[in-house]
């Protein structure tokens, strides 16, 4: 059963909110991550993007997941995913967890992660992405782990607590914009898969031959959701196609 909010503790003043990682266990070094794990039941069969929710009813397909794969203005900030949960609060305009109890399972937020972000900042969205999917897990929302990194400096970290054999997201959307964001995609990628070991990646984006080429060669197997803009430029639904 889905609960609306997690409760937040009335007897103390946890403004870091300790309480969404209640019975989480952590990762052994300098990060003490939140170890998660995905859990859902079935890949999905199509995936829906945060920003097209509470504009109208939606008409979900059986076994829709939903996606952050937005600009992080979209789904963070005051009426964002961090605030509503730390808070314990369901803003009307913001995130609210009503609005999404119909999807099947949640790839968790993205938070971007990029090269010229102080590291101290890109630790901490990769410990909201977990924190987010451990109170998620707790909610009892089926969930979907996200790996996001950024150049070699950001392996030490943003790999850490998910845990080796999950199912995982990525997305390369916004990511082929020259030659070496791509390349950094790529190595990231090939640097997730001998750490992971995923059972499956579930990639929402392009996929190019070149990724294909590391995918094959790693005997990894995927699957592809196209991005809105493509879908929309082609005028197809949103799919997966398996690799």
């Amino acid at each position: 059963m889905k609960q609306c909010i997690l409760q937040k503790p009335s007897d103390i003043k946890d403004v870091f909110g300790a309480f969404l990682v209640k019975n989480a266990t952590f990762t052994h070094g300098k990060f003490d991550m939140p170890v998660v794990k995905s859990n859902i039941d079935s890949i999905p069969a199509a995936v829906l993007s945060y920003h097209k929710v509470g504009k109208k009813k939606l008409d979900l397909l059986p076994g829709t997941a939903l996606h952050f794969y937005n600009y992080d203005y979209i789904f963070d900030g005051k009426y964002g995913v961090w605030n509503s949960l730390i808070n314990g609060v369901s803003f009307a305009r913001g995130f609210n967890l009503e609005k999404i109890q119909d999807f099947d399972c949640v790839i968790v937020p993205d938070y971007s992660l990029y090269t010229d972000m102080p590291i101290a900042w890109q630790i901490w969205n990769v410990y909201r992405s977990r924190v987010v999917a451990h109170a998620l897990q707790n909610l009892g929302y089926k969930v979907i782990i996200n790996a996001r990194w950024a150049d070699s400096a950001s392996y030490e970290f943003c790999f850490e607590g998910i845990s080796v054999g999950s199912i995982v997201a990525v997305s390369s959307y916004g990511c082929a914009k020259s030659f070496d964001d791509r390349k950094l995609f790529d190595l990231g990628l090939e640097e997730m898969i001998k750490r992971i070991h995923p059972e499956t990646i579930i990639f929402y984006g392009s996929v190019t031959d070149t990724t294909k080429l590391i995918l094959t060669q790693r005997m990894q197997k995927y699957v592809v959701f196209e991005s809105d803009m493509s879908i929309s430029m082609k005028g197809v639904s949103n799919h997966g196609d398996e690799g």
